[in-house]
């Protein structure tokens, strides 16, 4: 049972990673996570981030992975912060490249004749030719 709804759940995603219907949700997780450690580095470092929007800033500019450098937490427990979102930035930026190829591939090889069909069908009309010259013998 548990491995059918594993198969199950992964051809879902699989379809969704293909169609590029996670997308919306990918953006969504990316964003909610940006403007959740941007409150908790505001609550955790007051100090180097005195208000939300400087918060937010650095928040966004660490999950996109640009880091300017000119919002960087100092205490211990902000910088254990900012790694947790660099990671899982990281990691989506990363989901993001695959989805993308993905769908290119996708895309591709929907266009692209199947190369077994093509193969299946030469040897169907191979196999006819066959059977036409042993009957005309």
């Amino acid at each position: 049972m548990l491995a059918r709804v594993q198969r199950v759940a992964m051809n879902r995603l699989e379809r969704s990673l293909v169609t590029g219907q996670i997308l919306p949700y990918l953006i969504t997780v990316v964003a909610v996570l940006a403007v959740l450690f941007a409150v908790i580095m505001r609550l955790v470092d007051r100090e180097d981030y005195p208000s939300l929007g400087l918060a937010l800033w650095w928040s966004v500019q660490t999950v996109t992975t640009v880091g300017y450098g000119d919002a960087t937490p100092v205490q211990p427990f902000g910088r254990a912060v900012a790694a947790v979102l660099m990671v899982l930035g990281f990691a989506s930026l990363s989901l993001l490249a695959g989805i993308i190829a993905s769908a290119l591939i996708a895309r591709r090889r929907a266009s692209e004749p199947n190369e077994t069909l093509v193969a299946v069908e030469r040897l169907e009309r191979r196999l006819d030719e066959i059977e036409r010259l042993v009957r005309e013998r």
